[in-house]
């Protein structure tokens, strides 16, 4: 139970440190700052696990586990889940999400109405969707996943790997690519 205790307070305190690392701060690759973010405190989540007592002066002994390591690996697996499917998911779908930012956009639009001309002109707070377009064609170039020309757009060896196995992992789960 303790390592349950202190997945869910670390997860909170988590989200909070990040929040104002990211409003505070002008980060390129904000998911990846998020990811260190996370990195960085797990050594914090180990010691503070290692250094209190199995009951945290608080649980009763029916909610401790002896075996301490079990109990850690517990702790850090939901620390984990809590990051990796709860922080980093609810930020890329607040952030990144493009149909989200197109709700967003309309519904913070001076009328609350909206063109698609108006939209694509607009979107994102005023950036529109070639902002979009060439913020993401940026993100595939930096990470070596398409070639850094101008005018075409050619996959590396990494990106087609990495295209084909999501390629193959869509497949298997029944994802339409334009469902």
């Amino acid at each position: 139970m303790k390592g349950i205790l202190l997945a869910c307070i670390g997860t909170l305190v988590y989200l909070g440190v990040a929040t104002l690392l990211l409003r505070r701060t002008a980060i390129q690759r904000r998911a990846a700052a998020m990811l260190y973010l996370f990195l960085a405190t797990l050594p914090v989540f180990l010691a503070i696990h290692l250094l209190t007592p199995p009951d945290l002066a608080l649980l009763p002994v029916s909610l401790t586990e002896p075996v301490v390591w079990i109990d850690l690996v517990v702790g850090l697996h939901l620390y984990a889940a809590g990051f990796f499917g709860g922080s980093l998911q609810l930020y890329n779908l607040a952030e990144r999400g493009f149909s989200l930012r197109i709700l967003i956009d309309v519904y913070e639009s001076p009328t609350g109405v909206m063109t698609q001309e108006g939209l694509f002109r607009t979107y994102s707070r005023g950036r529109g969707i070639l902002w979009m377009y060439q913020k993401r064609l940026e993100g595939l170039r930096e990470q070596g996943l398409i070639e850094p020309e101008v005018d075409t757009l050619r996959t590396t060896l990494w990106g087609r790997r990495v295209a084909v196995l999501f390629t193959r992992l869509r497949n298997l789960v029944g994802l339409k690519l334009w469902a």
